[in-house]
C-alpha cells in the first residue's frame, strides 16, 4: 500500500478507535447524573462500566469466530454503523435495564471493529512502521481521554447525559464515511477454525501474556471508574473543576502512549517490570496523598502518566506469541489485548464497586497496588520463559529478539 493511503488508513482507523474509546469510557463522568436519574447507587451504576468491559472482554472472541469467514471491510463498516444507532438508542433510555443492553451490544461491536482494524492495519503497513501504526491506533483511546471524556462529561452536565451519547454518533458518521474511504477492497478472508483459536487460547505462555494487560488496566481503573466520585468525595474538588482535571489526565495519557511506542522494541517485557514497579509506588502514593488536594492531583496525573504504556508491547507480544504457536490464528490474537483491557476493566470496576461498599473510596488505590503486582508478577515471570527460550534457541535467536513482534512479521 502507499505510503499516503497508508497514513489515510491509519488516521482514519486512529478516529474510529476515538469514538470507541469515547463510547466506553464517558460513562465515567456521567455515574452520578445516570445514578441520580435512574434512582440507583453510584456502585450499581459502575455496573455500566464494568459490564461493557465483560460484554466486550466474552463477546469479542466469539462474534469474531461465528463472523470470521465475512470480509473485514464489511464487518468494520457495520460495526461502526451499529454502534451509531446504538448510541442514539442509549440516549433514549428509559429504564436502567435497557441502558445496560445497549451498552452490552455496543461493546461487543466496538471489540469487533478494533481488532479487526488492527488485523488490516497489521497486514498492509509497512512491516517498519507496524509497531508503531498500532500504537497509533491503540492511542485513539488516549484521545478519548483527553477529549471524548471530558467534552462528554461537559456536555451532560450542562445539557443531561443523553446529550452526551448523540453527539458521539454524530462524530462516529464521521469516522464511518472515513473507513468507507480508505479500508482497502478484496481484503483476504482467513478462515480460522474453532480449534485453533483453543489451541491459541489454551497455550500457557498466551495465557500469561493475556494477564499482563488485564492486571495493568484492573489496577489504574480500580480508581479511574470512580474518579469523579473521588475528586468529590475524597479529594473534595468543586465540580466545576472537574471536566479541566478529566482534560488534563486525559492529556497525560498521550504521553503515556507515546512512551509506549518508544518502549515496545527489544527486549520490551523487560522494561514492562520496570513500569509495573513504579506504577505500583504511584498508587501507593495516591493511596496516602489523596485527601491533599494539590499533592493528590499530582499522583493522580502519575497515574494517568503510566497508565497506556503497556498498551503497543503487550499487543505486539500477543501478536508475536501466536505467530510463533498458531500462525493462521494472528486475527484472532488481535483481539486479545483489547479483550484482556476490557476484562481489567471489568475487574477494576467491580471490585472497586464492592470495596466501596465496604472501605469507601479512600481503599481503591491499595486495591490497585495489589493487581500492579500481580501484573509484575506475571510479567516477571513471562520474562524468565522468554529468555530461557531464547538460550534454547541461542544459535539462531538473540537475547531480547524473541520478544520483538516485528523480528516474525
Amino acid at each position: 500500500m502507499p505510503y499516503p493511503k497508508e497514513k489515510g488508513l491509519i488516521f482514519s482507523f486512529t478516529f474510529m478507535a476515538f469514538i470507541l474509546g469515547t463510547t466506553e469510557y464517558v460513562i465515567v463522568g456521567l455515574l452520578s447524573e445516570i445514578a441520580g436519574d435512574f434512582g440507583v447507587t453510584l456502585a450499581a451504576a459502575g455496573i455500566l462500566i464494568s459490564g461493557f468491559a465483560l460484554a466486550y472482554a466474552i463477546g469479542t472472541p466469539l462474534v469474531l469466530s461465528v463472523l470470521g469467514h465475512l470480509p473485514k471491510r464489511f464487518l468494520i463498516l457495520m460495526g461502526i454503523t451499529l454502534i451509531i444507532l446504538l448510541n442514539m438508542l442509549s440516549a433514549l433510555s428509559t429504564s436502567f435495564a435497557f441502558l445496560m443492553g445497549t451498552r452490552v451490544v455496543t461493546a461487543i461491536l466496538c471489540g469487533l471493529s478494533l481488532s479487526l482494524a488492527i488485523s488490516v492495519a497489521s497486514d498492509y503497513v509497512e512491516k517498519a512502521r507496524r509497531g508503531r501504526a498500532i500504537s497509533y491506533i491503540l492511542g485513539g483511546f488516549t484521545i478519548a481521554n483527553v477529549f471524548g471524556v471530558p467534552i462528554g462529561t461537559f456536555v451532560g452536565q450542562h445539557f443531561d447525559w443523553p446529550a452526551t451519547f448523540i453527539l458521539v454518533s454524530i462524530l462516529g458518521a464521521g469516522a464511518l464515511i472515513m473507513n468507507w474511504i480508505y479500508i482497502p477492497r478484496g481484503i483476504p478472508v482467513v478462515n480460522v477454525s474453532a480449534k485453533e483459536q483453543f489451541i491459541l487460547l489454551a497455550n500457557y505462555r498466551i495465557l500469561l501474556a493475556f494477564f499482563i494487560p488485564a492486571m495493568g488496566t484492573a489496577a489504574v481503573f480500580t480508581v479511574f471508574t470512580y474518579i469523579t466520585p473521588i475528586m468529590g468525595k475524597v479529594m473534595q474538588l468543586p465540580s466545576s473543576l472537574f471536566s479541566t482535571v478529566l482534560f488534563a489526565y486525559g492529556l497525560v495519557t498521550i504521553v503515556s502512549n507515546l512512551i509506549g511506542g518508544r518502549i515496545a522494541s527489544g527486549d520490551y517485557v523487560g522494561k514492562l517490570r520496570i513500569v509495573f514497579i513504579l506504577q505500583a509506588v504511584i498508587m501507593v502514593l495516591f493511596g496516602i496523598t489523596a485527601t491533599v488536594p494539590v499533592i493528590g492531583l499530582i499522583s493522580l496525573i502519575l497515574i494517568a502518566l503510566m497508565s497506556y504504556i503497556l498498551n503497543a508491547s503487550t499487543q505486539l507480544y500477543l501478536i508475536d506469541l501466536a505467530f510463533r504457536y498458531v500462525p493462521r490464528a494472528k486475527d484472532f490474537a488481535t483481539s486479545l489485548m483489547p479483550v484482556a483491557n476490557n476484562l481489567g476493566i471489568a475487574i477494576g470496576s467491580f471490585v472497586g464497586g464492592a470495596m466501596i461498599d465496604i472501605g469507601g473510596l479512600t481503599t481503591l488505590p491499595w486495591v490497585a497496588v495489589g493487581f500492579t503486582v500481580i501484573a509484575l508478577v506475571i510479567t516477571a515471570v513471562s520474562h524468565r520463559l522468554d529468555r530461557k527460550q531464547n538460550r534454547m534457541n541461542s544459535g539462531t535467536i538473540k537475547d531480547g529478539d524473541f520478544t520483538s513482534a516485528e523480528a516474525h512479521m
